[in-house]
């Protein structure tokens, strides 16, 4: 399941390289989702409460910046 984790940092290594901030967010939010899936996988409680919190917030921007 480490390939999990490895897709997850792939992925906001890549938010970090975007420009734009709805690209940005919604590469953040998937790998947040995918290390919320490894955190689940190892057992990280602190791993799972980090990344739902920002999938979370990540999700209110987007879907509030749909709205406007």
């Amino acid at each position: 399941m480490e390939w999990i984790g490895i897709a997850g940092t792939l992925f906001i290594i890549l938010a970090f390289t975007m420009n734009g901030e709805r690209k940005i967010r919604i590469f953040d939010l998937i790998g947040a989702l995918l290390f919320i899936i490894y955190g689940v996988t190892i057992r990280s409680f602190s791993t799972i409460l980090l990344n739902v919190v920002l999938v979370v917030v990540q999700a209110y921007k987007l879907l509030r910046r749909r709205s406007e």
